[in-house]
Protein backbone atom coordinates (compact mmCIF):
# COMPACT_ATOMS: atom_id res chain seq x y z
CA UNK A 1 0.00 0.00 0.00
CA UNK A 2 1.38 3.55 -0.58
CA UNK A 3 1.68 6.51 2.25
CA UNK A 4 -1.08 8.48 2.18
CA UNK A 5 0.54 11.80 1.41
CA UNK A 6 -1.65 14.86 3.57
CA UNK A 7 -2.24 17.59 1.38
CA UNK A 8 -3.90 21.03 1.38
CA UNK A 9 -5.98 22.84 -1.47
CA UNK A 10 -6.82 26.55 -0.68
CA UNK A 11 -9.71 28.28 -2.60
CA UNK A 12 -8.43 32.22 -2.38
CA UNK A 13 -10.76 35.13 -2.60
CA UNK A 14 -10.24 38.42 -2.52
CA UNK A 15 -13.03 41.70 -2.05
CA UNK A 16 -12.98 43.01 -5.22
CA UNK A 17 -14.97 47.23 -5.13
CA UNK A 18 -18.24 45.72 -6.57
CA UNK A 19 -18.27 43.90 -2.86
CA UNK A 20 -18.02 40.28 -4.63
CA UNK A 21 -15.28 37.99 -4.13
CA UNK A 22 -12.90 36.96 -6.88
CA UNK A 23 -11.44 33.78 -6.92
CA UNK A 24 -7.87 32.60 -8.05
CA UNK A 25 -7.61 30.27 -10.01
CA UNK A 26 -3.50 28.82 -11.59
CA UNK A 27 -3.42 27.45 -15.13
CA UNK A 28 -1.72 24.05 -14.93
CA UNK A 29 -1.02 20.62 -17.43
CA UNK A 30 -3.22 17.86 -16.19
CA UNK A 31 -2.02 14.12 -16.67
CA UNK A 32 -3.96 13.80 -19.63
CA UNK A 33 -2.12 16.55 -21.59
CA UNK A 34 -4.76 19.23 -21.38
CA UNK A 35 -4.16 22.58 -19.46
CA UNK A 36 -7.13 22.40 -16.25
CA UNK A 37 -7.84 25.61 -14.36
CA UNK A 38 -7.04 24.74 -10.57
CA UNK A 39 -7.08 26.37 -6.88
CA UNK A 40 -4.03 25.91 -5.67
CA UNK A 41 -2.28 23.26 -3.41
CA UNK A 42 -0.05 21.67 -1.59
CA UNK A 43 1.74 18.72 0.35
CA UNK A 44 2.30 19.05 4.07
CA UNK A 45 5.82 18.61 4.79
CA UNK A 46 6.61 16.24 8.07
CA UNK A 47 4.27 17.39 11.07
CA UNK A 48 3.94 20.23 10.07
CA UNK A 49 0.16 21.77 11.29
CA UNK A 50 -1.89 21.79 8.29
CA UNK A 51 -3.01 25.70 8.17
CA UNK A 52 0.20 26.93 8.39
CA UNK A 53 1.12 24.37 5.35
CA UNK A 54 -2.05 25.67 4.06
CA UNK A 55 -0.08 29.49 4.12
CA UNK A 56 3.13 28.35 3.12
CA UNK A 57 2.20 26.94 0.11
CA UNK A 58 0.20 29.62 -0.92
CA UNK A 59 2.95 32.29 -0.35
CA UNK A 60 5.44 29.90 -2.23
CA UNK A 61 3.29 28.97 -5.26
CA UNK A 62 1.35 32.25 -5.95
CA UNK A 63 4.27 34.73 -4.37
CA UNK A 64 1.60 36.37 -1.90
CA UNK A 65 2.78 37.04 1.52
CA UNK A 66 2.21 34.91 4.31
CA UNK A 67 1.10 38.26 6.24
CA UNK A 68 -1.75 39.60 3.32
CA UNK A 69 -3.64 36.20 3.71
CA UNK A 70 -6.18 34.95 6.40
CA UNK A 71 -7.28 31.57 6.94
CA UNK A 72 -10.63 32.30 7.12
CA UNK A 73 -12.27 28.21 7.78
CA UNK A 74 -11.03 24.67 7.12
CA UNK A 75 -14.46 24.45 4.33
CA UNK A 76 -13.99 20.40 3.67
CA UNK A 77 -12.38 17.22 3.44
CA UNK A 78 -11.44 14.12 0.96
CA UNK A 79 -9.76 11.65 0.34
CA UNK A 80 -8.51 11.03 -2.88
CA UNK A 81 -7.25 7.23 -3.93
CA UNK A 82 -6.55 5.95 -7.51
CA UNK A 83 -3.60 3.22 -6.49
CA UNK A 84 -4.04 1.32 -10.24
CA UNK A 85 -3.62 4.87 -12.25
CA UNK A 86 -1.07 4.11 -15.31
CA UNK A 87 -0.03 7.31 -14.76
CA UNK A 88 0.92 7.68 -11.58
CA UNK A 89 -0.85 6.15 -7.94
CA UNK A 90 -2.76 8.51 -6.04
CA UNK A 91 -3.11 8.17 -2.41
CA UNK A 92 -4.31 11.47 -0.62
CA UNK A 93 -5.93 12.91 2.61
CA UNK A 94 -7.00 16.43 1.22
CA UNK A 95 -8.14 19.24 3.36
CA UNK A 96 -9.77 22.33 1.88
CA UNK A 97 -9.20 25.90 3.41
CA UNK A 98 -10.80 29.33 2.61
CA UNK A 99 -8.33 31.88 2.26
CA UNK A 100 -8.39 35.87 2.04
CA UNK A 101 -6.17 37.70 0.03
CA UNK A 102 -6.76 41.19 1.60
CA UNK A 103 -3.41 42.87 -0.16
CA UNK A 104 -1.88 44.28 -3.15
CA UNK A 105 -3.23 41.83 -5.67
CA UNK A 106 -0.01 42.50 -8.02
CA UNK A 107 2.05 40.61 -5.79
CA UNK A 108 0.14 37.27 -7.11
CA UNK A 109 3.27 35.88 -9.16
CA UNK A 110 2.45 32.13 -10.09
CA UNK A 111 5.98 30.19 -10.45
CA UNK A 112 6.58 27.70 -13.80
CA UNK A 113 6.76 24.77 -11.05
CA UNK A 114 4.75 21.55 -10.69
CA UNK A 115 3.11 22.37 -14.13
CA UNK A 116 1.70 25.40 -13.31
CA UNK A 117 1.86 28.17 -16.01
CA UNK A 118 0.87 30.63 -14.73
CA UNK A 119 -2.66 32.76 -13.32
CA UNK A 120 -5.48 32.04 -15.80
CA UNK A 121 -7.64 34.80 -13.76
CA UNK A 122 -9.30 36.33 -10.50
CA UNK A 123 -12.72 34.60 -11.14
CA UNK A 124 -16.40 35.79 -10.51
CA UNK A 125 -18.43 33.01 -8.54
CA UNK A 126 -20.04 31.85 -12.23
CA UNK A 127 -16.59 32.05 -13.95
CA UNK A 128 -15.11 29.76 -11.90
CA UNK A 129 -17.72 27.21 -11.89
CA UNK A 130 -17.52 26.96 -15.46
CA UNK A 131 -13.61 26.31 -15.50
CA UNK A 132 -13.55 24.33 -12.33
CA UNK A 133 -13.93 20.22 -13.81
CA UNK A 134 -14.31 18.58 -10.41
CA UNK A 135 -18.18 18.99 -9.45
CA UNK A 136 -16.87 18.45 -5.62
CA UNK A 137 -14.44 21.42 -5.93
CA UNK A 138 -17.15 23.65 -7.56
CA UNK A 139 -19.37 22.67 -4.52
CA UNK A 140 -16.88 23.94 -2.26
CA UNK A 141 -16.67 27.01 -4.42
CA UNK A 142 -20.02 27.50 -3.75
CA UNK A 143 -19.84 26.93 -0.13
CA UNK A 144 -17.20 29.07 0.17
CA UNK A 145 -19.40 31.95 -1.72
CA UNK A 146 -22.16 31.48 0.73
CA UNK A 147 -20.29 31.58 4.02
CA UNK A 148 -18.33 34.73 2.45
CA UNK A 149 -21.70 36.48 1.65
CA UNK A 150 -22.79 35.47 5.81
CA UNK A 151 -19.63 36.60 7.03
CA UNK A 152 -20.06 40.29 4.96
CA UNK A 153 -23.82 40.17 5.86
CA UNK A 154 -22.85 39.58 9.90
CA UNK A 155 -20.07 42.47 9.39
CA UNK A 156 -22.86 44.91 8.27
CA UNK A 157 -25.18 43.78 11.24
CA UNK A 158 -22.39 44.67 13.69
CA UNK A 159 -21.20 48.12 11.79
CA UNK A 160 -24.84 49.10 11.95
CA UNK A 161 -25.17 48.08 15.33
CA UNK A 162 -22.10 49.74 16.54
CA UNK A 163 -22.98 53.18 15.09
CA UNK A 164 -26.45 52.73 16.87
CA UNK A 165 -24.50 52.86 20.18
CA UNK A 166 -22.89 56.08 19.35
Amino acid sequence: MWPIIQSAWWIVYYIAPDGEPRYLLIKRHALSGKIERVAPKGKVQGNEDIQKAALREVSEETGIPINQMRIKQQIGTTQLRNIDNQKGQMNKDVTYFLIQHFGDKSTVNIENAEGYIGIHKRCTLNEVLALIYYQDIRELIRKSYALIKEGQKNQNIKQDFIKKLW
